[in-house]
């Protein structure tokens, strides 16, 4: 595990290649099993692969461009209903457990951030909520790009050790 958490890195360029329904079964069975306040495992995803759909996916904002290319794109949402104030945390624990998954087979994937707020970014949203046609209790936390990198993407190694405290501040 810990090598998979140094390997991986967000990859923005990928190789047409298709992405085998074997290896996307592996990264749904990842992020099912992440854990989740309550246990209310409130997450949807939704494999996208459609050509058209992923390049509508890839106007969700300036960052989101690379979903066109990628073959697969995951979107990760969540009923709000189910967990209303967790939501958030438990897409992302999903989320990472998708990501070191993909890592450990092979694949390169980036994590494309959706979720808006009161004050803003609702727009994003609503652009792949329109896109996927998704329910109104279905909010979006994020988009996963999914294939085979085409050149080895770079981790970055860890974070500054100033960044852990012991005992407190």
């Amino acid at each position: 595990m810990l090598d998979a958490i140094a390997r991986r890195a967000s990859c923005r360029s990928y190789k047409p290649d298709p992405v085998p329904e074997e290896m996307i079964d592996e990264l749904i069975r990842a992020g099912l099993s992440a854990p989740s306040a309550n246990n209310a495992r409130p997450w949807h995803l939704i494999i996208v692969r459609d050509a058209k759909k992923r390049t509508a996916l890839s106007h969700t904002h300036q960052w989101a461009n690379f979903c066109a290319q990628s073959p697969v794109v995951i979107a990760v949402c969540a009923d709000e209903k189910k967990s209303p104030h967790w939501w958030p945390e438990d897409c992302a624990a999903a989320i990472e457990n998708i990501l070191l998954q993909a890592t450990a087979l092979g694949l390169g994937t980036c994590w494309v951030g959706v979720r808006g707020s009161e004050k803003r970014g609702m727009e994003r949203e609503e652009h792949v909520r329109n896109v996927l046609n998704l329910p109104d209790n279905i909010r979006v936390s994020a988009l996963i790009a999914v294939g085979f990198p085409e050149s080895e993407p770079k981790p970055k190694g860890p974070g500054p050790m100033e960044a852990v405290h012991l005992d407190g501040w």
